[in-house]
């Protein structure tokens, strides 16, 4: 029976951690260092829909996994993670990878920096300010480039879903400023990715401008 009991409680699945806090403090490092692993390394976290904020959890074997992949060295070889998690954190990182060029491009106001992100032929819609757009994604390179640097930019990934070859990226931002977002402006995001030729590109955008 104490046999049987052990067994039961070994396999029973790791509770989540509920907090920026509780994730930290399992990866031994500090909250803005999670944070900065979520949006360019793949660090998994997950979200609850919450009515004021979503909620952040995080299972730790995913964590685990993550962590032997990113510590893995020629001369160690880390132990192989089971191949679905391991697939999705590799895919993981390269879609934030993509949305970085994004958030750098937009917070130095330089198109140039962000244009790697996205595919030639990639679109827009969505409403700034009131103001309907619709069209290449030139429009908001040329909007990038005349609102200039937004230093306080503050970016959040809500939710990132990968489906084989597609993704759905939802991108929470605060912090806009410069001369066409204003001052402290908040801007909702959502992207969609193609896998081509191994790479991520973000094939359109749909944005909306939230009035202060």
């Amino acid at each position: 029976m104490v046999s049987g009991s052990h067994t039961v409680a070994r396999n029973r699945p790791q509770r989540p951690l509920e907090s920026w806090k509780q994730i930290a403090a399992y990866l031994d490092c500090s909250e803005r260092t999670v944070r900065r692993w979520e949006a360019r390394e793949g660090l998994p976290i997950h979200r609850r829909e919450h009515h004021k904020q979503d909620k952040v959890f995080a299972y730790p074997h995913e964590l685990d996994s993550w962590r032997r992949g990113r510590t893995r060295t020629p001369s160690t070889p880390a132990p192989t993670p089971e191949p679905q998690i391991h697939g999705y954190l590799l895919e993981h990182a390269a879609i934030t990878a993509t949305m970085h060029y994004y958030i750098e491009g937009a917070r130095a106001g330089d198109s140039s920096l962000m244009r790697p992100a996205f595919h030639p032929a990639a679109t827009i819609s969505g409403y700034c300010q009131g103001i309907e757009y619709i069209g290449s994604i030139q429009l908001v390179f040329d909007w990038i480039d005349g609102n200039g640097s937004a230093p306080d930019l503050k970016p959040r990934f809500a939710r990132i879903e990968i489906i084989e070859s597609i993704a759905l990226v939802h991108l929470e931002v605060h912090g806009w400023s410069g001369r066409n977002a204003g001052a402290n402006a908040h801007y909702s995001d959502v992207f969609t990715l193609l896998k081509i030729d191994g790479e991520w590109k973000i094939t359109h955008k749909l944005f909306h401008s939230h009035v202060s």
